[in-house]
């Protein structure tokens, strides 16, 4: 018989494992204490019989009674069966005792762990709603008030519509067909009827935008919607993984010699010939950093963030985004292992000649695009930065200036990026890095949607220091009566530029 064993059937397995090390050492110390008083038993016993009874000691194999338990040849096994003895009433007696507090055990059902208390009824019986009662579809989607809406969400970016889901009505009709058609959102139970289906994809979509343009709480949704917020979050989960799935049809650097024409030329306008777009790198706030990657991610801005590289055009468009980084990485780093620019570097990109001017007025070729940047990035041939420690009056320093001035169009992404999307702004409170990715790049992706929106800027300023820029930034819907002007300025551009070379 083995104790283990004794006390592993008798007790609960929670209980046993506190006991078992106990009575372990009791064996040891048990085992040395019989075999011990074995050998002076059987000493006595020689000496008892031989001046008593005159005869000889028995053999080894001799016990001293019937009920013995001691096995003189054997004196091991004699220990096991004395223990097995002597150990009951002490087995009974941890039986009978109460174990401590924190265990909980109860010893007479060896299934209490598993019952849990009933749960009782709920107070209130639980309705689903009705989307045709919703807030939302009443105040901005009901056919008696959508012709309003479309007016005042393209008209008014400061509008009530706007400020809570930061696009106007027919962008989010758009992405509505988009679902609708790809099947990402189907018939349900509550959801029978093509109408139904509708207004629900509309008011998942419009609060799908709401948490991203305002920073808003799931909880804080089914008021205005009519459905639940458990709903919402796997929505919204949904919403980011599909249109992360069609990333490259909103986010692409130009990908045919035509289309890398159109971003050139509008640098070639500004006298910058050959250039490629702006590069930077955004560091956003990560409210639910895990504790084991707060170091990595607590860079300069002293609270974990992590960094995306962002490739912009001159209008403001989003031409590629690079992979999610931790906060403590440079641009150095960062723009090493970005795949943007390791296409613009080796791939067909290379090849493209484009024209410059020299000092003297001399017309030369260059082969391959680059892209402008600040002084923090690597210095390689696709990558010019102003030049450092030149006066302001030189040429160099001139040139700089001018440099800058342009570079500044992907700082403006990241201001429009984030006043527009709070979500970047107030801090992501997503834990998996790989949804924080994906939120930003569904963010640059509906910010190039958006882009329709923006009406065209233009200076009558050269360099655009000192003064601000007519229409930088400026939110319009439709063409107005500047747009003529707009376009004669810059053909009169243009023409100033090569009658200049």
């Amino acid at each position: 018989i083995n104790i283990n064993n004794i006390i592993i059937m008798r007790l609960d397995d929670s209980w046993s494992l506190l006991l078992q090390q106990e009575f372990h050492n009791f064996e040891k110390q048990c085992r040395a204490e019989f075999e011990a008083e074995i050998v002076a038993e059987y000493k006595r016993f020689e000496v008892d019989t031989e001046n008593d009874f005159g005869i000889d000691p028995p053999t080894p194999t001799t016990t001293h009674a019937s009920d013995s338990p001691f096995d003189y040849d054997d004196p091991l096994r004699a220990y096991e069966a004395f223990l097995a003895d002597d150990l009951a009433e002490d087995i009974n007696y941890h039986t009978d005792i109460n174990p401590p507090e924190h265990f909980d055990i109860d010893f007479d059902d060896a299934n209490a762990s598993d019952k849990r208390r009933p749960r009782q009824s709920n107070q209130f019986e639980y309705k689903f709603g009705d989307v045709f009662d919703a807030n939302w579809y009443r105040k901005f989607l009901h056919p008696d008030v959508r012709e309003r809406t479309y007016l005042e969400s393209e008209r008014d970016r400061y509008g009530q519509f706007r400020s809570l889901f930061r696009m106007p009505l027919k962008k989010v009709d758009n992405l509505v067909h988009l679902f609708l058609d790809k099947g990402w959102i189907r018939y349900t139970r509550h959801c029978p009827s093509d109408e139904h289906l509708v207004v629900k994809a509309q008011l998942l979509i419009l609060a799908a935008l709401n948490v991203l343009g305002t920073h808003s709480s799931f909880r804080t949704l089914p008021s205005n919607t009519e459905i639940s917020a458990s709903a919402h979050r796997i929505f919204f989960h949904l919403f980011i993984d599909k249109m992360y799935s069609i990333k490259d049809e909103y986010i692409c650097y130009p990908r045919d010699r035509e289309a890398l024409n159109a971003v050139m030329k509008r640098y070639f306008e500004v006298f910058l010939p050959g250039c490629g777009g702006s590069i930077d790198v955004v560091h956003l706030k990560w409210s639910a950093c895990p504790s084991g990657d707060a170091n990595r991610c607590k860079g300069k801005e002293g609270y974990p963030t992590l960094a995306f590289e962002v490739i912009s055009g001159y209008d403001r468009q989003i031409l590629g985004v690079a992979a999610v980084q931790f906060g403590t990485r440079n641009d150095k780093h960062i723009v090493k292992i970005d795949e943007n620019v390791t296409k613009i570097r080796d791939g067909w990109y290379s090849t493209v000649e484009w024209e410059y001017l020299d000092a003297h007025g001399g017309r030369h070729k260059a082969v391959g695009i680059y892209l402008i940047c600040d002084g923090g990035y690597l210095r390689w041939p696709i990558l010019i930065c102003p030049y450092t420690g030149r006066s302001v009056a030189s040429r160099e320093g001139y040139f700089s200036a001018h440099l800058e001035s342009i570079r500044k169009d992907v700082e403006c992404v990241f201001g429009i990026l984030k006043k527009r999307w709070k979500i970047l702004e107030y801090g992501i409170r997503f834990r998996d890095i790989k949804i924080v990715e994906k939120i930003f790049n569904v963010c640059c992706m509906l910010h190039n949607d958006m882009l329709s929106e923006m009406k065209t800027r233009e200076t009558n300023d050269r360099v655009g220091r000192g003064t601000p820029n007519p229409g930088d930034a400026i939110w319009l819907a439709g063409p107005d009566d500047g747009d003529q002007v707009v376009q004669n300025w810059s053909d009169t551009r243009v023409k100033a530029a090569a009658r200049d070379w």
